[in-house]
């Protein structure tokens, strides 16, 4: 199953397990089913997945061999499924479910008993361990399991419930799990200061609404369905932070924010400005404060 999350990322589910990239799923699916042949051995396509809606690309193949070397054409006659639900794997042939592969091929009524498709029914993320997961190239994964757990399911209808306090709770959720992976401590909301940084994001959306220019840290304009991204996309600039530096990166300033030991509280303002959302984060005490950085910001521990 391919899935795609916004800023052009995609990802690929199979058996409650999550790749970057489509290669390392067949890897998976081989290892798994040594004891088929390969050219029998087909990935059926379930779903797609962008911002909070499920949807089906019909330019991807439905069923696809896992070497590519033929096709199917009558997918319903010759073929056993297998999926993977709550934990379990499950087999389906000639519209009867199985526990095991065994009575699926002993009761399937095709001559085709190598054959087996590998689908998952829904897009699950678990904590699969990646080679090089803590590489760069594999940042992106780390983040998309954590925000995969927060955010399923909730689009707009469930996050801006009892103004926006669902969304608010969802980011302080992410922002306290990335923190803990860096080694610092839980934050907490603060009241004041989220009463603060929500009249200034008000201010803020009034200069938005005029073309003006806006001067803040830690602020972003998305849209609902992108809205829930806001969090992880600024943790995923850890790819352009040196560790070794005493000194602001600015392409990696909404991360050492987000993970900077000695803050203590955090604040939130939202607000709702021509069906995009104007989203403003405030921290106690500051971050990126200069010179401080290599006791503030440290390597990803888990």
């Amino acid at each position: 199953m391919l899935m795609q999350t916004n800023y052009d990322s995609f990802f690929y589910s199979y058996h409650d397990m999550f790749f970057a990239t489509k290669k390392q799923m067949i890897d998976q699916i081989l290892k798994d089913h040594k004891n088929l042949k390969e050219t029998n051995l087909f990935i059926q396509y379930i779903l797609s997945f962008h911002g909070n809606n499920y949807f089906f690309d019909k330019n991807v193949p439905q069923h696809e061999n896992i070497l590519k070397k033929n096709s199917l054409k009558n997918v319903n006659d010759i073929t056993v499924s297998e999926y993977f639900i709550n934990g379990k794997e499950v087999y389906k042939c000639n519209n009867k479910k199985f526990l095991s592969f065994e009575l699926a091929i002993k009761d399937c009524s095709t001559n085709n008993n190598n054959i087996i498709i590998k689908t998952t029914p829904k897009p699950v993320i678990t904590n699969v361990i990646l080679k090089n997961d803590s590489s760069e190239k594999y940042a992106h994964i780390f983040s998309a399991r954590i925000w995969y757990k927060i955010w399923m399911g909730c689009n707009y209808q469930c996050y801006s419930q009892n103004k926006f306090q669902v969304m608010k709770n969802n980011f302080l959720r992410e922002i306290n799990q990335y923190r803990y992976a860096h080694g610092s401590l839980k934050l907490a909301e603060n009241l004041k200061l989220s009463m603060y940084t929500q009249m200034i994001a008000e201010k803020t959306a009034k200069l938005y609404k005029k073309r003006e220019q806006i001067r803040l840290e830690n602020v972003a304009i998305l849209t609902y369905d992108n809205a829930p991204m806001l969090i992880k996309k600024w943790y995923d600039e850890n790819i352009y932070y040196n560790y070794a530096s005493n000194s602001i990166i600015q392409k990696a300033k909404h991360f050492t924010a987000m993970v900077w030991m000695r803050t203590k509280q955090i604040g939130f303002g939202i607000v709702d400005v021509n069906k995009e959302l104007l989203i403003l984060i405030s921290y106690e005490p500051v971050p990126n404060t200069p010179h401080l950085f290599t006791k503030n910001v440290f390597k990803r521990k888990i």
